[in-house]
């Protein structure tokens, strides 16, 4: 009998624990894609204060990272900066890049250095760059032929 109830166990059991170490790898899995993705749009985004995807990205910082008090500290940090109408905008680089260093050493990008943040290219740089009041490189469209008129043949 106690063969039995060993075995019935054991059964019962192994798979229940399978199925927890799986679902613990998977949760922790997609929590770590999900900051990776908010690190990432931050990154981007970097570029172009005033756009709505910036804006996106700090708040997705925000609301992922919400139970870690330094990572909490260093938005407000840079809400300030953002802010501040006297703050340069080299100020408020330093304070993004602050941010993103903070963010990559927290989940485990280990080898990152402020310098390689502050030296990857954002992807949005729209305003002109106010320390060396030189405009933002212009998008070149190249022109479209006209599309000649539809002719309609009635026999």
């Amino acid at each position: 009998m106690p063969e039995l109830v060993n075995l019935f166990l054991t059964a019962l059991v192994s798979p229940l624990v399978v199925g927890l170490v799986l679902w613990f790898v998977g949760s922790n899995g997609e929590k770590n894609r999900v900051k990776a993705e908010a690190i990432r749009d931050l990154m981007t985004y970097r570029g172009d204060l005033a756009s709505p995807d910036f804006r996106r990205s700090l708040n997705k910082v925000s609301i992922i990272f919400h139970d870690d008090e330094e990572i909490r500290k260093e938005v407000r940090h840079l809400y300030q900066v953002i802010n501040t109408p006297s703050n340069t905008s080299e100020q408020t680089k330093r304070a993004i890049v602050g941010l993103i260093y903070i963010l990559c050493q927290k989940n485990r990008f280990n080898g990152l250095t402020e310098y390689d943040i502050d030296q990857a290219f954002p992807e949005n740089k729209q305003a002109p760059d106010e320390s060396t009041d030189t405009p933002a490189t212009p998008v070149i469209v190249a022109p479209v032929a006209p599309v000649p008129p539809l002719v309609s043949h009635s026999l």
